[in-house]
């Protein structure tokens, strides 16, 4: 029997399963397009001066600036050019200097306290679900996010059914986000049940990505705490299921665990959860011509996130998730609460009726302040990573379940796919095919040996061609990581425990120096905002 099980896990389609290394090719020699054009504005310069000064001075001047500039352009640092860390260390002062590196919310605005609701706006009203005669969506007014920086532009529209649909006039985008929910314990389960699972969820995100007008896909798990209460009214809910049902209720079954978790739950003030979420990002311009065809403008652009939506719940369930619920503008507005201020979590989990949630206008923080590797808000501290290098040898099944479950501290593991032309993705490949040939046959001349890391690149670049030449969708990937402490002591005591938990998952994380405000809105809000 074990020699059958273990010729079963030999046979398995995910054995030899390997993420490919960070890219080191480029337009030409490895160098990005920048990089080539301002060595080729160095060369361009060095030339003027050996013909307008001459030799030795002109020679000499035309030298010493060739050196500066191969010095500064070619090398790189953290998988960045020392060229592009020159030009974000000089956004990051020029924001500095015009004030763009705190946010205070403006006083006299319509926003309320996340403690104290003032009116429950925009939960589900049918007034702004309406339709016209001729069957067409009226968005109603809509209401606004206030949020540091260009978030500040996104606005939340109430779709037929309460679901909010999230719209970003500056990208021409629309977004929504569904609350979804695992039918099973993965890690629980057995090897041939976790592989059936994940190539469902593979072929679910397969079908995600090539829906028309996707951009970008969001799945983020997010460690948070809610109200002891909470999970009590849960807890009766699911026993009264039970009972109704025919079944015996928690405390016939056994009276002494009843009561002892009910006293629990009294004396819980909170209790660490994961929240769970996927967020799908349309582009109005790649649909536009469908949008049109819906009656054009917004209410088209609706219409067709609800066409998505709708075979969004029929593809997951094969995978074991299930959408439990569409977040509404309340719901979403909870969601980007909590991920500023923790504390205002329990709050606003203890929230029923109409006033479950929070109102968007008051979803943005109080104030934001921007520093090189973290951003402080609300009386915390928030720190972003990036997975750098995922696992070079046999990626495991589930391999990121030791950073998601890195502790009862606030964290949020985002997991972001871009979808690409297969097309494009193919010239793409074909471009860096070129560029590492051109780059082995310069080592050649030189004389210089292969390195192991070289050799390994166009074994990438060859899978990638065959899995896009078999038929695969071609996704770009990121995962982001913002790890969240009250003070400077407990951020780092936090982040120390997820780069431990990095090293148990293979992945190499990466700071998102100078980054820390753009990194934190992509990586912990639910709209899906990552510059891939």
């Amino acid at each position: 029997m074990a020699e059958q099980t273990l010729e079963q896990q030999l046979d398995s389609p995910w054995d030899g399963a390997r993420f490919a290394r960070e890219r080191t090719t480029g337009v030409l020699l490895g160098l990005n397009w920048y990089q080539v054009i301002t060595l080729g504005a160095a060369l361009g310069l060095m030339l003027i001066l050996v013909f307008a000064g001459g030799f030795p001075r002109g020679f000499f001047t035309a030298l010493v600036i060739g050196t500066a500039a191969a010095g500064i352009v070619v090398p790189k640092v953290m998988g960045r050019p020392l060229i592009g860390w020159v030009g974000l260390w000089l956004r990051y002062l020029l924001r500095g200097a015009r004030n763009q590196l705190t946010f205070v919310r403006r006083e006299g605005t319509d926003d309320e306290d996340p403690d104290e609701p003032a009116s429950p706006i925009l939960m589900s009203g049918d007034a702004c679900t309406a339709r016209d005669e001729a069957g067409r969506i009226k968005p109603g007014a809509g209401a606004r996010f206030r949020l540091p920086g260009e978030a500040n532009e996104l606005r939340v529209y109430v779709l037929p059914g309460g679901a909010g649909f999230v719209y970003d006039p500056r990208r021409g985008e629309g977004i929504v986000c569904a609350k979804i929910n695992t039918s099973k314990a993965f890690s629980l389960e057995s090897f041939d049940a976790q592989e059936e699972r994940t190539a469902h969820w593979s072929e679910a995100i397969s079908a995600i990505a090539r829906m028309p007008g996707v951009v970008r896909v969001q799945h983020t798990d997010q460690s948070t705490l809610i109200s002891g209460s909470k999970v009590m009214e849960y807890y009766n809910h699911k026993s009264a299921a039970a009972t109704a049902a025919g079944g015996a209720s928690a405390e016939q079954i056994n009276p002494f665990l009843h009561a002892a978790f009910v006293e629990l739950m009294a004396e819980a003030q909170d209790m660490p959860v994961h929240e769970t979420w996927l967020t799908l990002v349309f582009s109005r311009d790649k649909i536009a011509k469908r949008i049109k065809s819906l009656g054009g403008g917004l209410p088209g652009f609706m219409q067709v996130a609800l066409s998505a939506m709708t075979t969004i719940e029929g593809t997951l369930p094969t995978s074991g998730t299930i959408v439990q619920a569409w977040h509404s503008p309340r719901s979403l507005a909870a969601l980007v609460r909590s991920a500023f201020d923790p504390d205002a979590s329990v709050v606003i989990s203890e929230r029923s009726g109409d006033w479950v949630g929070v109102a968007p206008g008051s979803a943005g923080p109080m104030a934001m302040e921007v520093f090189a590797d973290h951003v402080r808000t609300d009386g915390y501290l928030h720190r972003t990573y990036k997975v750098s290098e995922f696992p070079q040898s046999q990626a495991g099944l589930g391999f990121l379940e030791p950073l998601i479950f890195a502790g009862d501290f606030r964290h949020t593991v985002s997991v972001v796919w871009s979808p690409r032309d297969v097309r494009k993705a193919l010239n793409q490949v074909q471009r860096r095919k070129a560029d590492w040939r051109t780059t082995t046959r310069l080592m050649d001349k030189l004389d210089r040996p292969h390195t192991l890391e070289h050799d390994r690149e166009l074994e990438d670049i060859d899978r990638e061609e065959a899995e896009l030449v078999s038929g695969h969708a071609r996704l770009d990937l990121a995962v982001l990581i913002t790890v969240t402490g009250a003070d400077e002591m407990e951020l780092e005591a936090n982040c120390s425990d997820v780069l431990s938990r990095a090293v148990k998952a293979s992945c190499e994380l990466r700071v998102a120096y100078l980054e820390q405000d753009a990194a934190m809105l992509a990586a912990a809000l639910p709209f899906g905002m990552v510059e891939m």
